[in-house]
């Protein structure tokens, strides 16, 4: 994209095709230009820092090859403020605000708009200069940019791009306006602090997470009400029925974690927020207003199922401030390892088609809304630790209770940012521990576990345990006990463990597993399923 800071700092743009001589050499000559208000200028490069220049004149390149078109895109096109994170081109885009992606077509683009300049071609025998129209082909055009992502790189081995710079040992977070950075800097255990500043390059926020709203300054959570009036009723619509305690927690809750998130604080809550609840109980409407608070281009919509079984999936969380997935499958999660990687924030390797895979440490907040538990295969306390549940259970589809708010809550939507950031503040950042849980979600998840755990509810349906010293010989055999669990499972549309995973299961229980002249018994009786033989 050619900016107007680009041509006044170069006189030239991707859009000067074929000049006339002269003013092709105008533009070889520097520009008389003030500093860059982002930082000092860098000195100019290429064909145009030759001392040599007057003695092609009036060709623009010398050899017009890969290392020169290259050197030229940089320079004239890229700017002072671009790098090369994993093979892309990106731009600061003063505009925006952030940085932008420049992708290989537009790149392209810009290269090729260059075909039929002069080039230096040597000299005659009477010493004139000869020159020959410059040829760009796809493939020099395409070379000639990964030349120049390659100049401007940033190896992997630096750290990750995107993540602001610690101050010593304090983790920041930055939350992009349109008009303010609101930099928030974790001093220490317990204690937040907050400032604002201008959009600066340093701050290394993309364009895609950059707030459509102005920062209103930060509303406390005891200004709630006054603050955001609409917010408030709605909140005591959905929940006040459960008394002022529990619908003020579930609020504070939803509160708390997206101020996280458009900080970029997520991976220290370490939780994914769960709106569970039937049809028409307002989900919908907090899921709209969420996602209205970002650009499209920072929201995703990536299931845990979608972790564990698409490779490429996980990619759509590179550069994302929010997943939100409004309607989370029942089907089973197979594996939650890439799933609690991108709750904690761990790094995560990516695929994206037709191209080398590369490692990214996402901080997106995770939101997931449904009406049904999933289950999971191989859930274990890190799986469960990871949900923060806000329950909706009153249903207003189809009552006089029923109208459209959405448009209301989002004329409040920078009131409610400003109570969200500070919800977060009073966390203190202390995390996962910090964060409010509501009184639905102890309920919630003691109903989900057993929803989710297929041994356990078969265990509690039809097995019964049997002193260790009862005879062994009475002890039904562990492959009966597991045909039978598998045999339960398709009955109920269950998914079943692996053998080996059930042995686990029902020692965890209590129940012995042990071996009986060559063969593993299970300390259990059986009742309740007639189709059991031998």
């Amino acid at each position: 994209m050619k900016t107007a800071e680009t041509r006044e700092r170069t006189g030239l743009g991707p859009d000067d095709l074929r000049l006339s001589p002269d003013e092709l050499w105008r533009y070889a000559r520097p520009v008389e230009q003030e500093p860059s208000p982002f930082a000092p200028p860098t000195p100019p490069a290429g064909p145009w820092a030759l001392p040599e220049q007057e003695q092609i004149r009036p060709c623009r390149f010398w050899r017009g090859d890969e290392a020169e078109l290259a050197d030229t895109l940089r320079q004239h096109c890229l700017g002072d403020h671009a790098v090369g994170i994993a093979g892309e081109l990106w731009q600061y885009d003063p505009e925006r605000r952030g940085w932008r992606h420049v992708g290989e077509p537009e790149a392209v683009s810009w290269v090729a708009r260059w075909a039929g300049a002069l080039t230096y071609a040597g000299r005659t025998s009477e010493g004139d200069i000869r020159s020959q129209t410059l040829r760009v082909s796809l493939a020099r055009a395409r070379g000639a940019v990964k030349l120049a992502a390659a100049q401007v790189d940033h190896p992997e081995t630096a750290g990750d791009f995107w993540r602001p710079a610690r101050v010593g040992q304090h983790r920041r977070g930055i939350a992009q306006f349109s008009d303010e950075a609101v930099i928030v800097t974790q001093a220490g255990p317990g204690e937040l602090t907050i400032t604002a500043e201008p959009p600066h390059p340093r701050h290394r926020v993309r364009a895609s997470r950059v707030l459509p709203c102005a920062w209103q300054g930060v509303v406390s959570p005891a200004d709630v009400e006054r603050a955001c009036p609409v917010l408030w009723r709605v909140h005591r619509d959905w929940w006040g029925h459960h008394g002022d305690d529990e619908a003020r927690a579930r609020l504070s809750a939803v509160l708390e974690f997206l101020g996280a998130s458009v900080l970029g604080f997520a991976p220290t809550m370490a939780r994914a927020l769960f709106l569970y609840g039937p049809g028409g109980t307002g989900k919908s409407t907090l899921i709209d207003l969420m996602t209205r608070w970002c650009q499209p281009g920072a929201v995703c919509s990536v299931t845990p199922q979608d972790m564990s079984d698409n490779r490429f999936a996980p990619a759509r969380l590179d550069g994302a401030i929010m997943n939100v997935v409004d309607d989370l499958p029942a089907d089973a999660i197979s594996d939650a390892g890439v799933w609690k990687s991108a709750i904690t924030g761990g790094r995560i390797d990516i695929e994206r088609k037709g191209r080398d895979g590369y490692g990214i440490y996402p901080n997106a907040g995770h939101v997931y809304a449904g009406n049904r538990l999933p289950t999971a295969v191989r859930a274990n306390s890190g799986f469960w630790r990871r949900w923060l549940v806000v329950e909706y259970d009153r249903v207003f589809a189809g009552t006089a209770s029923e109208a459209p708010i959405i448009d209301q809550l989002a004329a409040e939507m920078p009131t409610i940012m400003g109570a969200a950031i500070g919800a977060f503040l009073a966390t203190g950042g202390a995390g996962g521990r910090g964060c409010t849980e509501p009184g639905c979600h102890a309920d919630v998840m003691a109903q989900w576990d057993r929803v989710s755990d297929s041994v356990t509810a078969f265990a509690d349906e039809h097995m019964v345990a049997m002193p260790p010293s009862s005879p062994k010989n009475t002890w039904p055999k562990r492959a009966q006990v597991y045909r039978a669990y598998r045999s339960w499972c398709m009955d109920v549309g269950r998914r079943p463990v692996s053998a080996h995973e059930f042995s686990s299961r029902v020692k965890d229980m209590g129940v012995s597993v042990t071996v009986s002249r060559g063969i593993r018994r299970v300390a259990c009786e059986l009742r309740g399923l007639d189709d059991l033989h031998g």
